[in-house]
């Protein structure tokens, strides 16, 4: 069964890499607003929670909507959802296709969170990520994500998910004005408590401004040196050491173009929103990605029937506009990843990397 699934992923990635695809193989959905961290970079916990989409709402979505092959639930915290388990079940038993179910964590509900991914795992999902957040060590984190105790409880979380079978656990590191250059501190404080950490161990990316979203305008990205960010994330991808397995070998190639992405503030390639994915917001508001803020519709004035909007004729126009490079420029693994298996079969494109 697992084999058939990527075999149509990998169909679908191929076929991405020529044309715009008839439904999206990755979706980002934004389940909540609601957010129990009160962090210096993003200010989602400040959001209203809003006609959030009812439990009975999301099953009717991926009935109707069932072709993604790769799906990230994220927040706010998704956890703070009474419901979050029953969201992994819709979409792992209404989407045939599913290969990768991937979800983001605060990590400060231990209890919680560990409990609920168990309940997951039972569901059989045919592969389970989770990355927990931190952004120091245990004053910066805390100071970072304005949750005293909360590097204690993020790290007892990562521990506890690394010890269940079936889940593939990692440390999501937010560079920011506040940590461009304390990685290598970050590492050491974890590895302290986890002495068999890895660097593969760490996924690292570095911020980014979005309205709709993370609704951080003001935070003050032109504080962070470039040249001290390229060398971090230089540091932290030679620790990585070689790519040994497809999705390292892609994390590779994401950090390689941070620095053109830091030097030019343009998308180093062309930009799959819309061509491969999109994202959902908690009230089902479909937009091309998590920056850009260009509402295409809302699944419950379409029947939650995703391919209506996918298909219109507006958000095809728009997804000539983001392919042409005209849209809010950024570099995030939500859209990278995609984006860089879209061009598996050239090596540069002419207007790419200028």
């Amino acid at each position: 069964m697992h084999i058939r699934r990527h075999f149509r992923f990998l169909r679908r990635i191929v076929g991405s890499n020529v044309r715009r695809l008839s439904f999206p193989y990755k979706l980002t959905f934004a389940v909540t607003y609601r957010c129990n961290s009160r962090c210096r970079t993003c200010s989602i916990w400040q959001k209203p929670a809003g006609d959030e989409l009812r439990t009975d709402e999301i099953r009717k979505f991926f009935e109707k909507s069932r072709d993604f092959s790769w799906i990230d639930l994220t927040g706010g915290e998704i956890f703070l959802r009474d419901d979050c388990v029953e969201i992994a079940r819709a979409a792992i038993e209404q989407c045939r296709d599913l290969c990768l179910l991937h979800f983001p964590t605060n990590g400060l509900l231990t209890d919680r969170i560990v409990s609920g991914v168990r309940r997951i795992l039972e569901l059989g999902p045919p592969r389970l990520i989770i990355t927990v957040s931190v952004d120091g060590d245990e004053e910066l984190n805390d100071t970072i994500r304005g949750v005293p105790g909360g590097w204690r409880r993020q790290i007892a979380t990562f521990k506890a998910l690394r010890a269940l079978r079936g889940v593939q656990t990692v440390l999501g590191m937010t560079l920011s004005p506040f940590n461009y250059d304390k990685y290598e501190a970050t590492f050491a404080a974890v590895r302290a408590e986890c002495p068999d950490l890895r660097h593969e161990d760490f996924h690292v990316n570095v911020a980014h401004v979005s309205g709709h979203y993370y609704d951080n305008e003001d935070l003050a990205l032109d504080e962070m040196p470039v040249d001290v960010v390229i060398e971090e994330i230089a540091k932290y991808a030679k620790r990585r050491g070689l790519p040994l397995h497809p999705v390292t070998f892609l994390e590779r190639q994401y950090l390689k173009r941070v620095p053109t992405y830091l030097n030019s503030g343009r998308t180093p390639v062309r930009c799959h929103a819309l061509r491969s994915s999109c994202f959902v917001d908690p009230e089902g508001n479909v937009f091309p990605c998590g920056m850009y803020d260009r509402k295409l519709g809302n699944l419950r004035e379409v029947g939650y029937e995703l391919r209506r909007i996918w298909e219109s004729e507006p958000c095809r126009a728009i997804q000539r506009e983001i392919w042409s490079f005209n849209c809010p420029q950024c570099w995030t693994p939500c859209e990278a990843y995609q984006s860089l298996l879209g061009r598996l079969f050239r090596r540069r494109h002419a207007k790419e990397a200028r």
